[in-house]
């Protein structure tokens, strides 16, 4: 059975910040260092002719707005890839890692704090890293095929480690991105800004006095 990796993105192609040109080298990287496996790369969201490197094929899918039809897609893909050159808390990723599939990203933005990064040669040096136990993807360096590369092979050949990411993930997602739980942390945040703005304004009252 191939291996299936998947991208969503709205004109994914053409997308000034989502970088499909370092996705795309990724997986023609991979079609030559892995080619004994059947590889495929769906890209939801945009259109376009497919394409095949060896045993594996590039294919486009377009914009599904069912979101019972996007999980489909997420729950058979085996590990999701996005390589953003900037972005803010992508609902994609959210989405993948929901649906228990690992995640191989760009740490930028609001990335990290989705993501809790394997170590792993390919990851990005400056954040966080975590055991087996805990990690729920791979991040790497942005503009970086070569380390995008790295890590999605390890998590194809290694099935046990990409079972297990995707378990780590599922139940994360859970624990920390439940609706209930971000609105309370919302709240939170305001409370704590309010309150310092409260602060403020005595203490210059205070002083106008």
């Amino acid at each position: 059975d191939a291996k299936v990796l998947i991208f969503t993105a709205i004109g994914a192609k053409k997308h000034p910040y989502k970088d499909y040109q370092t996705v795309h080298s990724a997986v023609v990287s991979l079609a030559k260092s892995l080619p004994a496996y059947k590889i495929l790369f769906i890209i939801l969201g945009d259109e376009a002719s497919s394409e095949k490197i060896g045993e594996t094929e590039i294919r486009f899918v377009p914009l599904q707005k069912d979101p019972t039809t996007v999980a489909q897609f997420y729950q058979a893909a085996d590990i999701y890839l996005h390589a953003a050159r900037a972005d803010n808390f992508p609902n994609s990723i959210l989405e993948a890692l929901a649906c228990g599939t690992p995640v191989v990203a760009t740490a930028v933005g609001g990335i990290p704090e989705q993501i809790k990064s394997l170590k792993h040669k390919a990851s990005y040096k400056n954040q966080i890293m975590h055991s087996i136990d805990t990690a729920t993807g791979i991040l790497v360096p942005p503009n970086n095929p070569d380390a995008m590369a790295k890590a999605v092979e390890t998590l194809i050949i290694n099935e046990p480690l990409r079972k297990r990411l995707g378990e780590n993930a599922a139940q994360d997602t859970r624990k920390r991105f439940n609706l209930s739980l971000q609105a309370d942390r919302y709240l939170a945040w305001y409370k704590e800004i309010t309150e310092k703005h409260k602060n403020r304004e005595k203490r210059r009252n205070r002083s106008a006095n």
